[in-house]
This record gives structure tokens, sequence and C-alpha cells, in this order.
């Protein structure tokens, strides 16, 4: 469990400061301004957990088998469920709003990578680091 949850904690905490960042308002914000978008950013949890867990679980059953460029395999599989999952869930909002949803693509899919690629960092080190010290049984 404990494999799952820190990609998770690590992942949200990037995903929510690369969201407050692209959604802010203007150029200079303040500390309380950048806290309060930092907090409203938390909102991709959610998303991290009904799509990211089920995701690196599928990942890890593909690569189980997988000898050589392990790690490289796993980074790239990360990055391709980031991309999808931005399809799906801008899809699942253009039944509400229509196409134009689509053209904010671009912001969702740096916030969904931004969420992606640590979550998948953080858990290919966490195998490495398991495996290599004797830990992962």
């Amino acid at each position: 469990m404990i494999k799952k949850s820190i990609p998770v904690i690590i992942s949200s905490i990037c995903g929510s400061l690369v969201f407050s960042v692209l959604f802010m308002e203007g150029g200079y914000i303040s500390f309380n301004d950048f806290i309060d978008q930092f907090v409203a950013g938390l909102i991709v949890i959610p998303f991290i957990l009904v799509f990211g867990i089920p995701s690196s679980m599928m990942i890890d059953s593909i690569i189980k088998d997988t000898k050589k460029y392990k790690s490289l395999i796993e980074i790239l599989l990360y990055i391709l469920s980031g991309i999808l999952g931005t399809a799906i869930i801008l899809l699942i909002f253009a039944l509400t709003d229509g196409m134009s949803i689509f053209l904010e693509f671009k912001p969702f899919l740096i916030l969904a990578l931004s969420c992606s690629v640590p979550f998948g960092i953080c858990s290919t080190l966490l195998k490495t680091y398991s495996f290599n010290k004797g830990l992962a049984r």
C-alpha cells in the first residue's frame, strides 16, 4: 500500500503546483493567492485516485515480464496514460460543454503530465529501491 500512497501524494503536490501556476490570473500573484490556488488545485486528487492507481496496476502487470529497459518502458507508459487520461476527461467534459473544451487541450495535457510523470518516476524509484534493498516481498 505504501508503494501506491507515496506516488499519489507526490503527484498530487506536483499537480496542484502546476494547477496553481497554469490557471492563475495575471502575471503577479501574492503568496496568499498562490496558496489559495494551490489548495484549489488539490481537485486533481480524485482524478489521480480514479485514473492513476488503476493505470499504475495495469502498467505493473504489463511490465512485470520485461527484462530490458524496464524503467524506460514504465515511464513511457505513464506518459501515455497521462495523455490518454487527458483525452478521456476532455471527452467526458465535451459531452456537456461541446467540442469547445478541446481548445483547452494543452493546459489540461500539461496538468495531466505533471501528475502522471512524477507518479511514474516515484513508483519506479520505489520499486527499484525496494528490489535493490530486498524490501519487496
